[in-house]
């Protein structure tokens, strides 16, 4: 289902501020005004959008946040990280003749090296060149920050629809981070136990977090077998509501997405 504020005006756009996360499933839009209040919401196959979809990416928004799936995700704490060593991390991308990209986290006192989707880059990037990409696994983990004690397990899933990204903390120290192809709650066990198994964790953790935009219930449902607490990451500051029906969108985690520009 979509949604379209009555606030809307085109002759505004260039005043708005739109935020993608894009597939090669399905893209989401979402367009906030100056005031956080959300006036858009959309979802559209990727490679079938709509009319309505076409006539929106048509339009020149200037303030525009994307985030792509990303590849050979590789993580090298500060302390041990050197400009000079840039050529030797590049050996280990995917593609190594491919451009490697660079972010801090630095709560978690790590570099982040990685690469995009080339096809999905080019293709947002012809739709609007100043676009800002941003990692959404960056997204993830600064998202977790405040749910992560100095002891005990952490368990993060987000959800994106036919994969999901998992990660761990253990004792306040990040341990883990991957992407995996999730298709039923069978496969979301399989991948979580294994988990379990290599880091020694036995029944369940203290935490699971789970974001998603549309979570199916029995994912929901099978993450609680795994802890006795389970949060849903919402965005830090929701959008403003401008009525019942923007409810459903105004709270979502990648309306976060531009505080990790």
């Amino acid at each position: 289902m979509n949604y379209t504020s009555k606030q809307f005006h085109i002759h505004y756009i260039t005043q708005y501020t739109l935020i993608v996360k894009a597939n090669y499933q399905y893209d989401k839009l979402y367009v906030l005004d100056q005031d956080n209040q959300l006036l858009l919401y959309m979802n559209f196959e990727s490679h079938n959008p709509s009319e309505e979809a076409l006539k929106l990416l048509s339009l020149p928004f200037q303030n525009v946040y994307v985030s792509i799936p990303s590849h050979t995700l590789t993580f090298v704490p500060d302390d041990l990280y050197q400009e000079v060593d840039l050529e030797k991390y590049q050996e280990f991308m995917e593609n190594p003749a491919q451009e490697m990209n660079r972010t801090s986290i630095d709560f978690l006192q790590i570099q982040a090296f990685y690469q995009s989707d080339v096809l999905l880059h080019h293709r947002w990037k012809t739709l609007f060149p100043d676009a800002k990409f941003v990692p959404e696994f960056k997204l993830n983990l600064l998202q977790a920050r405040q749910f992560i004690p100095l002891k005990g397990e952490v368990l993060g899933v987000v959800f994106d629809d036919n994969s999901a990204d998992i990660y761990l903390f253990i004792n306040g120290q990040f341990k883990f981070y991957n992407t995996f192809e999730i298709v039923s709650d069978d496969d979301l066990s399989y991948f979580i136990l294994n988990i379990f198994d290599n880091f020694g964790i036995e029944g369940k953790v203290n935490k699971v977090l789970y974001s998603a935009i549309h979570a199916d219930q029995s994912f929901i449902q099978k993450l609680r077998t795994y802890s006795n607490e389970l949060i849903e990451i919402s965005a830090s500051k929701p959008a403003v509501s401008l009525d019942d029906e923007s409810e459903d969108y105004n709270k979502s985690y990648l309306i976060d997405l531009p505080t990790c520009e």
